[in-house]
């Protein structure tokens, strides 16, 4: 008999998280999320195991009409429920304030947790933010939609540096295991470069082959690999006898290893994965394989994965510091979009 629970505040509660029958996930508690004559609503919770990662939670949204006894169910995965959180939350704080109008909700508590930004900038913000004269000069002159979205972009920079600092220090202090990267790359998926909306929660592509992410395209909805190695491994060797490169035993069996994932998800995906996941569409998918280090590398082997690589189609092999390399050209991007639109929408009216 399913157990059910409603919390009225933030006292400490009880957590049941256990095995579905199947196996393949587990399931927490219903909660009770409005219980009348008319009508119950629950909310159910489910838990994806993940071999290489921490489970992903999806809910499950049941409404039961007490006369007829009819129900409707819709399912919120991983990203639905952030975004609704997020959502939730900044309705609420504006719900707190006695009067209609054009607010802005800073979370500031993510500017002081970013490495670059110092204590005394965050209470500077704060400061400024209080300041009946600045409020006044931003009523009169400022977009409220501008100055909402200004803030959003020093926030996001914030964001993407702190995120390539916790990327280099993994590198930089040897931590060689595969789900700390798999971790990194499923919370920053921007690293990947526009050309991808963000990851799918599905990575199980066929009996026995659990992809590392699978990323949809921006261009055409369509999906793509990637497959993650641990950063120790080497990606390329020199033979002195035929003085040529070659992949190493690791990568060769890394794309090995992806030949088989492209041929399951295109014969998989091409009209969509299976019945409960249409959306997700692979036709001839391509593949990124991210292993080893290039830190210390010269010209001239730089040159030679290049040369590797465009031999090979459908699959590209890159190192963890061309990861880091590519962050860094998108946070200079973003940030010099970020400074031409706030000097155009502002025009110097705000400036002290």
């Amino acid at each position: 008999m399913a157990q059910h629970s409603r919390m009225t505040g933030n006292e400490p509660a009880y957590y049941d998280r256990r095995p579905a029958a199947s196996g393949a996930l587990s399931y927490g508690d219903r909660l009770v999320v409005r219980d009348t004559t008319r009508v119950l609503i629950e909310a159910i919770p489910f838990f994806i195991p993940h071999a290489n990662s921490a489970a992903e939670l999806s809910m499950k949204l049941v409404r039961t009409d007490r006369k007829s006894g009819e129900q409707t169910e819709m399912t919120l995965n991983s990203a639905d429920l952030y975004a609704l959180k997020r959502h939730i939350g900044q309705s609420l704080v504006v719900a707190e304030q006695p009067d209609d109008g054009q607010y802005i909700v800073l979370q500031t508590d993510r500017l002081a947790a970013q490495l670059d930004i110092s204590d005394d900038a965050v209470g500077a913000i704060g400061a400024a933010l209080e300041s009946r004269h600045l409020a006044a000069r931003i009523a009169r002159d400022a977009n409220p939609q501008v100055l909402a979205e200004a803030f959003s972009a020093v926030v996001r920079i914030g964001e993407l540096r702190s995120a390539i600092t916790e990327l280099q220090e993994h590198l930089s202090e040897g931590r060689n295991r595969e789900d700390v990267y798999q971790a990194w790359c499923e919370r920053h998926s921007w690293a990947f470069g526009n050309a991808y909306v963000a990851r799918d929660d599905q990575r199980v592509i066929g009996i026995g082959d659990q992809v590392d992410l699978l990323m949809e395209s921006t261009a055409s909805g369509l999906r793509d690999v990637y497959e993650l190695k641990r950063p120790n491994m080497d990606v390329i060797l020199y033979d002195d006898g035929h003085h040529n490169w070659y992949w190493s035993a690791h990568t060769a069996k890394a794309i090995g290893q992806c030949h088989r994932y492209l041929d399951t998800l295109h014969r998989a995906a091409e009209n969509g994965l299976h019945p409960a996941r249409r959306d997700i569409v692979a036709y001839h998918p391509r593949a990124v394989i991210i292993i080893g280090r290039s830190n210390d590398w010269d010209a001239e082997k730089l040159c030679a994965l290049h040369g590797l690589n465009s031999r090979m189609h459908g699959i590209t092999v890159m190192t963890y510091d061309q990861l880091v390399s590519q962050c860094q050209v998108l946070l200079e991007h973003v940030s010099d979009s970020a400074s031409r639109s706030s000097g155009a929408e502002s025009g110097g009216r705000l400036s002290a």
